[in-house]
């Protein structure tokens, strides 16, 4: 189902990797029903095309992943967990309850990031 990979961790990481964009334009699909058009039309000129190009393994596909996912690494432990983020009410709960699922979305980005690093070579240009 997954094109042809040598690895079984690149082939992990990329069914991860479309998988999440697929949800993303579902998500899309479901918002656009309720009268909201932006997210539909950020998954088709984002979401689409990267899950299609992670598909192909192309080497700009690739490029844009990573770059998405230095971005959940950096930003989102940023994001969630600072003391604006709970003056403002938007933590709820213990900060272990909002550390442990931050950290490990953090942790598998990072995981995401290393296999991506390794298989450079086994995107093709083209496509």
């Amino acid at each position: 189902m997954l094109p042809e990979v040598k690895s079984p961790l690149l082939r992990f990481v990329l069914f991860l990797l479309i998988s999440g964009c697929l949800l993303l334009i579902i998500s899309a699909i479901q918002m656009a029903f309720s009268g909201r058009l932006l997210p539909l039309f950020i998954s088709l000129l984002l979401w689409a095309p990267l899950a299609w190009g992670l598909w192909q393994m192309h080497p700009l596909a690739r490029k844009v992943a990573v770059i998405l996912l230095w971005l959940i690494v950096i930003v989102l432990p940023i994001g969630l967990i600072n003391p604006f983020a709970a003056m403002d009410g938007l933590v709820s709960g213990e900060l272990q309850d909002v550390a442990v699922p931050v950290y490990g979305i953090v942790a598998a980005a990072l995981f995401c990031l290393h296999i991506l690093g390794k298989y450079k070579k086994e995107f093709r240009h083209g496509g």
